[in-house]
C-alpha cells in the first residue's frame, strides 16, 4: 500500500486535496523510493529480491507506464534486470507515452551489458517507439559505437528501418 494510501486521513487528506502540492509530492517520491521501481533504478538487488517475495508487480508502472525493468536498464544495473526477467518481467513492456522498451533505455545510455542480457533474453532491436526510433537509433544518438555494433550484429535488417522522419540509423 502507498504512505498516502496507508495514512488517507487528516493531514494526508489535505495534502493529497492541495492544499499543500509540495508535501503531497514529497509522499509520492517516498512511495516510489519504496517501490520495486524505486529500488531497481538505483540497482538495489536485495530490496528487489525483499519486495517480490512479499508480492510486488514485477512489471507494475506508475503513471508513465515505465516497469522496474526500464528503471534498471536505462541505470545500467545488471543484476537488477537479471533479477527482473527472472522473475517474469516483459522484456519488451513499452512505456505509456514514449512507446520505449527496456532495450532503447539500455542503448541510448551505452549500457552495453544490460544491452546483451536483453538481447539474450529475447529484446526487439526493431522495435520502434513513438518517434519511430529502434534501439539501434538510440545508439547512434548517442554516439555508443559498441552498442550499436552489438544491436546491428543481433539483427542487420533493424539498420534499415526508418523513423518517423525518414532517418536510419
Amino acid at each position: 500500500m502507498s504512505i498516502i494510501g496507508e495514512a488517507g486521513t487528516g493531514v494526508c487528506k489535505c495534502c493529497v486535496g492541495g492544499a499543500h502540492k509540495g508535501v503531497a509530492e514529497s509522499l509520492e517520491e517516498m512511495d516510489f523510493q519504496r517501490s520495486l521501481a524505486g529500488a531497481a533504478q538505483v540497482g538495489d538487488v536485495r530490496r528487489m529480491r525483499e519486495l517480490l517475495a512479499r508480492g510486488a508487480e514485477v512489471d507494475g508502472g506508475g503513471e508513465s507506464g515505465y516497469a522496474p525493468l526500464h528503471y534498471a536498464a536505462r541505470n545500467g544495473h545488471v543484476q537488477a534486470c537479471l533479477l527482473l526477467l527472472q522473475n517474469g518481467a516483459q522484456v519488451d513492456r513499452r512505456t505509456r507515452s514514449g512507446k520505449a522498451t527496456s532495450l532503447h533505455r539500455a542503448a541510448f545510455a551505452g549500457h552495453i551489458e544490460v544491452v546483451k542480457v536483453l538481447l539474450q533474453h529475447g529484446a526487439s532491436v526493431e522495435a520502434q517507439d513513438s518517434d519511430g526510433q529502434t534501439p539501434i537509433h538510440k545508439a547512434s544518438m548517442q554516439r555508443h559505437p559498441s552498442v550499436m555494433k552489438l544491436l546491428t550484429e543481433s539483427c542487420p535488417r533493424a539498420c534499415r528501418i526508418l523513423d518517423n522522419q525518414g532517418r536510419t540509423a
